[in-house]
């Protein structure tokens, strides 16, 4: 009986010191996310209370207006708040200054690379690489594609002109640029005044200038628009009015068997009579 009272005692014990160690266990983990809260939330809130300064909009900007240190200026913005397209002050000369507005920006807004052109325009001569030269020639609304043509196309150019007697269709110069389509140049803004347009803008070299003048005036241009990505220039056949249409060469009919030859003539044999000078 003592052995089983002792049992008993030894084995309250054991679940005591259990629950004691359980519950010292559960009051650490307890107070360590505790602790480990505090210490993210101060984390946190300094974050937010951390500015930087951004460049914003100094007054509303619309559509085609220009980002200067007169429509742009510093504010100091909570970090966490701040965009990850937001421009610095040391990056405003490079990403935003002298770049027009593609999306209004509010009053107060940060103005991010996406709200601007991606290139600065100075003039239509800004948009010229090394080398290059713009050539302006009248267009009509079959060479616009009734105005679908927009400035950033890369076009084809065709002319069709007198050979002798015939007239012969050949591509010119090929994968232009496309600069301006009237007054609206490629600086990444639709400008959606302009409803017409009869001039293009292209940008060629000084020998592809030479060929686009001379062809107008010995013939007439055709602009055939392609992909930005098609590099292709393999393109160097004409048209005439020979080959315009396709057409299947027929086979000559085979020549007719020849005529079965004559038969041999057999001669007779006999005696020649001969009456009163005539033969029979």
């Amino acid at each position: 009986m003592k052995t089983k009272m002792k049992a008993t005692r030894k084995s309250t014990l054991i679940i005591l010191a259990g629950a004691i160690v359980a519950g010292a266990a559960g009051w650490y983990l307890t107070q360590n996310y505790i602790d480990q809260s505090v210490v993210t939330y101060k984390k946190t809130f300094e974050q937010e209370r951390q500015a930087r300064g951004v460049v914003v909009a100094a007054q509303d900007l619309m559509v085609g207006d220009v980002v200067s240190t007169q429509t742009a200026q510093i504010r100091n913005i909570p970090e966490i708040y701040i965009p990850k397209e937001a421009i610095s002050p040391q990056n405003f000369a490079t990403s935003l200054e002298g770049r027009q507005v593609k999306h209004a920006v509010k009053m107060g807004e940060p103005i991010l690379t996406i709200h601007v052109s991606s290139v600065k325009v100075e003039g239509l001569a800004s948009l010229l690489e090394p080398g290059q030269r713009a050539i302006t020639i009248p267009v009509d609304s079959l060479n616009t594609f009734s105005g679908f043509l927009k400035p950033g196309n890369n076009v084809d150019v065709f002319v069709t002109l007198k050979d002798g007697d015939r007239e012969r269709t050949a591509p010119l110069v090929q994968s232009l640029r496309v600069l301006a389509t009237g007054v609206d140049i490629d600086d990444g803004i639709d400008d959606k005044t302009q409803k017409k347009y009869s001039e293009v803008t292209l940008a060629v070299t000084p020998i592809e200038a030479t060929k686009v003048i001379h062809a107008q005036t010995v013939g007439d241009l055709s602009l055939l628009l392609r992909k930005p990505e098609d590099k292709s220039l393999e393109y160097d056949d004409y048209v005439t009015i020979d080959n315009l249409v396709e057409t299947k060469q027929l086979s000559a009919p085979p020549p007719p068997p020849p005529p079965p030859p004559a038969p041999a003539r057999r001669e007779s044999l006999g005696f020649e009579l001969i009456r009163g000078g005539n033969r029979s």
